[in-house]
């Protein structure tokens, strides 16, 4: 079975954001983003996939990944990635062909561009990894402008409670608050090419390969809950379905 690397110097991070028509919300998220790394305080690169974007994502998005700035990153403006998942691994492949880190001691943060990631974030998500040996860390999300019945609320609140599994554990999976060993993500192909469940697949592809794989209730990204959301049968259509009389 492989096994975490233990690194003397503090793990270089990258972070992939996937973002389609977020001109509106993707500054909240690298607003965060960089308080997360600022308050960690390693070395990080940050990526941005405008895939198929209409508005100003892509231009919004070079704007704050510039040299001297608050972020260094990449901006790639994809118009071929067919899934969620492909976008996702876009973005990846597009960092990997700009740097060459080494991948024992490279961890992919993932979030989206409709999400908040806490000030926090970094160091919740690595200390459990490092706690746990794990080479694979999900956290989980909290919803904001959800428009929902009490009813609905009561319906999803049971879901995650249902996935609860220890008092820092539990087995839900969310692309918005994901860490994953660059050498382990790479080992098994990455994110694969689905339309939704991209992250659920990885995780599950990570564990049946041997790769020990953990989860963290202490990390909890706040993501929106619109409706319908960007990729097709993710979190958003099943906050839709719950809503439904």
């Amino acid at each position: 079975m492989p096994s975490p690397a233990e690194p003397d110097a503090p793990p270089r991070l990258l972070v992939v954001v996937p973002a389609h028509d977020e001109e509106r919300r993707l500054p909240a998220c690298l607003t965060a983003v960089a308080a997360a790394l600022e308050r960690w305080g390693g070395r990080a690169e940050v990526v941005v996939n405008a895939h198929r974007c209409t508005d100003g994502t892509a231009r919004m998005a070079r704007a704050t990944l510039r040299p001297g700035g608050p972020l260094s990153g990449l901006v790639v403006e994809d118009d071929t990635s067919a899934t969620v998942g492909g976008v996702r691994d876009r973005a990846v492949r597009a960092a990997l062909d700009r740097w060459s880190p080494d991948p024992c001691s490279t961890w992919l943060l993932s979030t989206d561009a409709d999400s908040v990631v806490p000030a926090g974030w970094v160091a919740s998500l690595l200390d459990a990894a490092s706690a746990r040996s794990a080479v694979a860390v999900a956290g989980l999300v909290e919803l904001v402008d959800w428009r929902a019945t009490s009813e609905a609320r009561a319906a999803y609140d049971a879901i995650v409670r249902g996935g609860l599994t220890g008092p820092d554990t539990h087995d839900h999976a969310y692309a918005a608050n994901l860490a994953v060993r660059l050498d382990a993500y790479l080992a098994v192909g990455g994110f694969p090419c689905v339309a939704h469940g991209e992250e659920t697949a990885l995780l599950t592809a990570l564990a049946a390969a041997g790769w020990p794989v953990t989860s963290t209730r202490a990390s909890v990204v706040r993501t929106s809950g619109r409706m319908p959301g960007r990729a097709r049968e993710g979190l958003g259509q099943l906050l839709q379905q719950l809503t439904r009389p």
